[in-house]
C-alpha cells in the first residue's frame, strides 16, 4: 500500500502518560477521522529512554502510513505486558 501524505497542519491531542514509572506524553495526530500519526516523548533530552520513545513513535507512525491498524499496535503491546486499562 502506497504511504498517505498527510497535510502540513492536522488536529492533535496530547495527552500525559506513566508507563512503568517513566512519565512522558503521548502525541496523537489525525487526520479524516483516523489516527495517523504518533509521538513519543519520555525521559530527559538525550536519554536512552527517549531515544526508545521516538524510535518506537517513528514505527507506529511509519506503520499507519502505510495502511497498518491502531488495533494491531493495542494488541502487540497488550502481547508485551502492558495492561489493557493502561492502553485507555
Amino acid at each position: 500500500m502506497a504511504q498517505v501524505r498527510l497535510p502540513r497542519q492536522r488536529t492533535s491531542e496530547t495527552v500525559s502518560v506513566s508507563v512503568g514509572g517513566y512519565g512522558g506524553r503521548v502525541t496523537v495526530a489525525r487526520e479524516e477521522g483516523r489516527v495517523r500519526e504518533v509521538f513519543l516523548t519520555a525521559g530527559g533530552h538525550g536519554s536512552t529512554v527517549a531515544g526508545l520513545a521516538e524510535a518506537v513513535g517513528t514505527a507506529i507512525s511509519l506503520g499507519l502510513a502505510r495502511g497498518a491498524r491502531l488495533e494491531d499496535y493495542r494488541a502487540a503491546l497488550v502481547l508485551l505486558g502492558l495492561k489493557d486499562d493502561m492502553l485507555n
